[in-house]
């Protein structure tokens, strides 16, 4: 499996979920507008955060207790907005195993700006992987990445803006 696609399951178990708003039921707390890992989303006061170990998982924790490196605070453009529009989502290789087989110090998406993000996928277990999470082909703006398509592997899945090569080679499926 090309490291790409490694990537793709990995963050988007981080990423995927259904959406939710408002009140998680329990109180005043507001939720993220996403799930995290599949699950409710996580409220405000806590965020999604991304557990890096030989098998990597996901829970809602306090802020304070998550590298910021390994917080998923967003999962498309529309949770980010001004100096920083775009959804970044990023997986940071240790050094560790046999590529494409590696170790992971963090996994996150944050927002930033979209020259900040470049895509880019892993050569080497030394290396990072960066993609622009999307859910229309309007918010990919790059004109060398200006398809948004889903990758998915298994039962993840992760939608991001990628050029037509890629999607092509990665049986994405691309949105208009």
């Amino acid at each position: 499996m090309p490291r790409w696609m490694i990537v793709v399951v990995v963050v988007a178990a981080a990423a995927c979920g259904g959406s939710s708003s408002g009140s998680d039921g329990g109180g005043d707390a507001t939720v993220y507008p996403f799930g995290c890992a599949g699950s409710a989303a996580c409220t405000t006061d806590n965020v999604c955060c991304a557990m890096p170990a030989a098998t990597t998982t996901f829970g809602c924790v306090a802020t304070a207790s998550c590298a910021s490196a390994d917080q998923i605070t967003c999962d498309g453009p529309e949770g980010c907005g001004g100096d920083t529009p775009v959804c970044c989502g990023s997986e940071v290789l240790d050094g560790t195993g046999t590529f494409p087989t590696c170790g992971i110090t963090s996994i996150g998406t944050t927002c930033k700006a979209a020259s900040a993000c470049p895509t880019h996928f892993a050569g080497a277990c030394s290396d990072s992987s960066t993609v622009q999470l999307c859910h229309v082909k309007s918010d990919c703006t790059n004109a060398a990445t200006n398809l948004c398509c889903t990758f998915t592997s298994d039962s993840a899945s992760l939608t991001f803006c990628v050029d037509a090569a890629t999607a092509s080679l990665g049986h994405a499926t691309c949105h208009d």
